[in-house]
């Protein structure tokens, strides 16, 4: 019976799909954008303008984009899955918290 050491190393061909990293970039440049704006509303009191809306559109759309990506990263074969399922859920939670909003606005 052969016994396994130490220095014995375990390659794969398994990279991070660039996918999965693109949507947790945006999933992040979308959180930080939604900050400033909140950020931005809340200093000039909620009379901030329709510019604040239309920026607020663009973020979202960078959302649905973010996570479409990191849907198509999660489903590729022989990839480490930690972007992908990372960016699914900061974009899922990121359009909840945009749905959230858009129900209150109304």
């Amino acid at each position: 019976m052969k016994r396994k050491k130490k220095e014995e190393f375990k390659f794969s061909n398994k990279y991070h799909p660039l996918q999965g990293i693109l949507g947790v970039i945006f999933a992040v440049i979308a959180l930080i954008a939604i900050g400033v704006l909140f950020y931005i509303s809340s200093k000039s009191s909620g009379n901030a303008g329709a510019w604040i809306g239309l920026v607020g559109g663009v973020v979202f759309a960078i959302n649905i984009v973010g996570f479409i990506l990191s849907i198509l990263g999660f489903r590729k074969q022989e990839v480490y899955y930690r972007f992908p399922i990372i960016g699914i859920l900061m974009n899922g939670c990121l359009f909840i918290m945009f749905l959230l909003l858009y129900i209150v606005g109304i």
